[in-house]
């Protein structure tokens, strides 16, 4: 699958990419791979975790140690709603971290 680099996965990931993200959190799923795929394309490192909790505390592990932004990208619907526990955790800490998620498209 070739993402276009007009495509609004590219514009995330390039918008990342100016923030000085190196490496995102993330659990593959259906619903982000054009996120996926663009922010490799970005040079964007990926680290595919076991599910989205671990990739939400991943993140804050992250922005805690080195002070940049944590990103976890998780896939939508039950992705999101896996993800809660480590997003309040994050918001508890103040710990910068940005979650991402995606939707079915629509045509």
């Amino acid at each position: 699958m070739k993402i276009s680099s007009d495509s609004v996965a590219a514009l995330v990931a390039k918008i990342l990419v100016r923030r000085g993200v190196k490496r995102v959190f993330a659990l593959c799923g259906g619903h982000i791979m054009p996120l996926w795929m663009r922010l490799d394309a970005e040079g964007i490192a990926i680290v595919d975790v076991r599910d989205e909790r671990a990739a939400v505390h991943m993140a804050q592990a992250h922005a805690e140690l080195t002070g940049e932004l944590g990103v976890a990208l998780v896939t939508a619907g039950p992705g999101v709603t896996n993800s809660i526990t480590g997003i309040a955790n994050a918001n508890v800490s103040r710990a910068p971290v940005l979650i991402l998620s995606g939707t079915s498209p629509r045509p």
